[in-house]
């Protein structure tokens, strides 16, 4: 389980004063890896080339946090040769744990070089380009927000945490309608990373992206969607293995997700209603690539898995939603978007009273269980449709746990 980890972790002395020298800085591009050997040295060629095109007047640096790789990464990162007004540095992950531990790094290095704004990207993209500095930088360098996320074209049955989870329960919480609270890139002020250096809450692996997010709708700073575009990642060709990739995934996402629920609750329990668009629109750009994934198999996962821990769920859920799902299981029931918010909202109240690592993961474990099984009924709905109906589903389902607020309110 995510544990909260030691804040007094520090700089090694020489990366100190490296900073020192480089200090002050406009723009960090803090690129984060692990074991990336194959795509590390493009990420950082293009980050070198953005840099330069767009942003010719500004003090810059690009600073490369490695994961203790196991691979060739470090070797590839040596023959990076950035333009001469670039600064680079290299560290390790100041702590354990994960992609929150390098970006702990990078908010750490940023902050010893006084940089005015940090923009976060992924040491596995394929598909990056350098205008993606310039359009996720911007709004950040023109004063016009803290944080500005991607929304990234995506295949329908792509974003399987974000789709069914993350989204509805972030939009319906905090009022914040960004389409990819999970996008895995970034920029932000200065204001929000010094923000989220000090929070308890910080997390060292993949819980990271919902904390940036959630952190800065909770306290008030300006969220913005920009960089449209196409994303491949390497590590999105793991979906078909998903016990060794999503499922931890999942667990780390959604503990962070709940445990900041929890911090936040006067907040998001206080908020005004939001004003909403009566219009739907669609989306006519590029057509992302298809992502396979085999239901036949995430359907019999999600039988056996509900049937070996029905008796569990029990702690988590009324009766009267265990029989809905006894009934979906044993009799071909529908797992409509109605049941899978009552049954998110009951385990995020649930999660708020246990205090022990066993009991969280076995909440979470019972969350995974149906989560799939809403995967599997979604991806049922959408079989045979294009993008923009589709996402319509989605945009349906996120109504609902708006709708549902209420009840939320009511159980927490």
């Amino acid at each position: 389980m995510n544990q909260e980890w030691n804040k007094d972790v520090n700089l090694k002395p020489e990366i100190v004063e490296k900073c020192k020298q480089m200090k002050p800085l406009d723009i960090v591009v803090g690129v984060l890896c692990k074991d990336v050997e194959a795509t590390i040295l493009n990420v950082l060629n293009v980050v070198n080339e953005g840099l330069y095109r767009y942003f010719p007047d500004y003090r810059l640096a690009i600073v490369v946090s490695d994961g203790n790789s196991s691979d060739k990464t470090r070797e590839a990162i040596e023959l990076f040769q950035p333009y001469s007004a670039i600064d680079v540095l290299v560290a390790e992950d100041i702590a354990e744990g994960g992609k929150g531990a390098g970006v702990m790094t990078i908010f750490e290095i940023a902050h010893e070089t006084e940089a005015k704004s940090v923009v976060l990207m992924d040491g596995d993209l394929l598909s990056v380009k350098p205008s993606w500095i310039q359009t996720i930088a911007n709004p950040i360098v023109y004063g016009r927000a803290d944080l500005t996320v991607p929304y990234y074209i995506r295949d329908k049955n792509d974003g399987v945490i974000t789709n069914n989870l993350v989204y509805p329960f972030t939009r319906a919480l905090y009022g914040i309608d960004i389409r990819q609270p999970i996008a895995g890139e970034y920029a932000l002020s200065k204001n929000l990373y010094e923000l989220l250096r000090k929070h308890p809450l910080f997390p060292p692996d993949f819980g990271i992206d919902i904390f940036i997010l959630t952190v800065a709708a909770a306290e008030g700073m300006y969220v913005k969607e920009g960089l449209f575009s196409l994303k491949i990642h390497e590590s999105t060709t793991r979906y078909l293995e998903p016990e060794k990739f999503l499922i931890p995934m999942f667990r780390k996402v959604t503990e962070s997700m709940f445990k900041l629920a929890k911090f936040y609750e006067v907040y998001w329990k206080s908020k005004p209603a939001v004003w909403h668009t009566k219009f739907h629109r669609d989306s006519f750009s590029q057509k992302p690539i298809p992502v396979q994934i085999n239901v036949f198999n995430m359907k019999k996962s999600f039988e056996s898995e509900f049937n070996s821990s029905k008796d569990m769920m029990k702690r988590f859920l009324p009766q009267t939603i265990i029989d809905d799902l006894d009934d979906i299981v044993n009799n071909g029931g529908n797992f409509n978007s109605k049941l899978w918010a009552e049954i998110v909202y009951n385990h995020a109240a649930a999660f708020k009273g246990i205090e022990d690592e066993e009991g969280k993961y076995t909440l979470l474990d019972s969350l995974k269980t149906l989560w799939i099984g809403r995967f599997v009924s979604y991806a049922t709905e959408v079989d045979g449709m294009d993008i923009n109906e589709a996402e319509k589903i989605i945009q349906e389902q996120a109504g609902i746990f708006e709708e549902k607020f209420e009840y939320l309110r009511s159980i927490y």
